[in-house]
């Protein structure tokens, strides 16, 4: 969630008979849900949007048909406590949170190996919470990142479990130097394998690649490199996707992390069960990015930013984990 850059509150308060406790209880349950933060006095807080403010309006109504008492309003600050100091509150409660989830991520990781069904259903559940979590983490709390590193991380993993269990077939390295200058061929109508994989070309291989499309290997250019077709020298290999089999027959582990690798393969294979949290988001911009750019050259413009911006969004996870 981006942190908002609130400048009015909203304060809600409620009482309840001692005979109706578990009204209390179900209410406090639905202030926790929205995120509220808990003041001084039994004041809860929210930041002001419209939506919070419909919530608050319905939630004041259920206390009082229920036979309590309920009040809400919004003001610009709360006089004895400083903006940041109302802020803290909220990152402190979503830190918390997050503190453990990151101990339980902490614990899959360390395990020295791992259950394939129990390790993905645990992940399912971890990233369930940690969405939730983000839902209601109104001023973007420091652990959200370190949770969403290492969730990636456990996917990244039990994706590479998955595909040493898997029938292997050895992948010759490559010397990057001697595919300068030359000219990459693959099938038009690019999506995710074949953007990803030009994208390693360009950020590890050769940053002045240029890229043709072709139906077939018939009558390639001399010095053309296939890729991601059939008969290409760089194409599927067993259960490893062109994106893999580039990334490490060049070396360019450096260049793409695992858990990019990881969210390519995804999407890739439509395989989402145990993919990094984002995984989903991704494949929805990239079929935005399709619907959009119906020319190849268009589409791996933008394609090519959007994997920077993703390898660059992994690289400020790992430095706050650090």
């Amino acid at each position: 969630m981006k942190a908002m850059c609130n400048k009015t509150w909203l304060v809600f308060s409620f009482s309840q008979p001692a005979s109706r406790q578990s009204g209390r209880v179900r209410t406090l349950r639905r202030l926790a849900g929205l995120g509220a933060a808990s003041l001084k006095g039994g004041l809860y807080v929210l930041p002001w949007s419209p939506e919070l403010h419909e919530q608050l309006t319905w939630l004041a109504g259920e206390v009082e048909q229920g036979g309590g008492e309920a009040v809400f309003f919004a003001c610009p600050d709360i006089a004895n406590m400083a903006h940041e100091a109302v802020v803290a509150v909220f990152r402190k409660a979503r830190d918390e949170a997050y503190a453990q989830l990151a101990a339980e991520a902490r614990a899959a990781l360390a395990a020295e190996t791992l259950d394939d069904k129990e390790t993905a259903a645990k992940l399912r559940r971890l990233t369930r919470r940690h969405e939730a979590e983000r839902a209601i983490d109104f001023f973007d709390a420091p652990g959200g990142p370190v949770v969403a590193g290492l969730l990636g991380a456990l996917a990244a993993r039990l994706a590479g479990a998955a595909g040493s269990a898997s029938e292997e077939t050895a992948i010759a390295p490559c010397d990057p130097a001697a595919y300068r200058g030359r000219l990459w061929v693959t099938r038009p109508g690019l999506y995710v394998d074949r953007l990803a994989s030009f994208w390693l070309v360009r950020r590890g291989i050769d940053p002045e690649a240029a890229i043709a499309y072709a139906d077939t290997l018939d009558d390639l250019p001399p010095q053309a490199v296939a890729f991601d077709m059939a008969g290409a020298p760089f194409t599927h290999v067993g259960p490893r996707i062109t994106f893999e089999v580039m990334r490490q027959a060049f070396g360019l582990e450096a260049v793409a992390c695992d858990r990019l690798a990881a969210v390519i393969r995804a999407v890739d294979l439509g395989d989402f069960e145990t993919a990094p949290p984002e995984t989903a988001g991704v494949r929805r911009l990239l079929d935005g990015l399709c619907a959009v750019c119906r020319d190849d050259a268009e589409r791996l413009r933008r394609g090519l930013d959007l994997f920077d911006a993703l390898a660059a969004s992994y690289a400020i996870e790992t430095q706050g984990a650090s």
